[in-house]
């Protein structure tokens, strides 16, 4: 059971990571190219998609049974964080920066493909 623990804690922290490495990429791009804010709220969702994609792989590699499982928790476990991040540091949940609902969706699918691929 630790064990387990202490990896599904590892693969969040790569998740977190690679989220982190995205969004300065992506705040790159909007420095240098000023997209609207649609271009925007899909690049957010993009990161959302390939952060917990790459999640649900990991954790589906490391469990055996229920890849698919594990990779939806993994995209809810990802999504809850970025939530509760998002409602600390604003003080409340900004549906209009990118839905909720949506951003919610491609967490928990992408991170659903992942585990079933692996």
């Amino acid at each position: 059971m630790n064990r387990m623990i202490v990896t599904f804690l590892k693969e969040i922290l790569i998740q977190m990571i690679i989220s982190a490495v995205l969004l300065a990429c992506v705040s790159f791009i909007v420095l240098r190219m000023t997209p609207g804010m649609a271009v925007t709220k899909v690049l957010i969702l993009v990161i959302y998609g390939i952060s917990t994609f790459i999640g649900g792989y990991i954790i589906g590699k490391v469990m055996n049974k229920r890849k698919f499982v594990w990779g939806a928790i993994s995209g809810i476990v990802y999504f809850a964080i970025i939530a509760i991040i998002a409602f600390i540091v604003k003080g409340g949940i900004d549906t209009g920066t990118v839905g909720i609902i949506s951003g919610f969706i491609v967490s928990v699918a992408a991170g659903t493909i992942g585990g079933m691929i692996s």
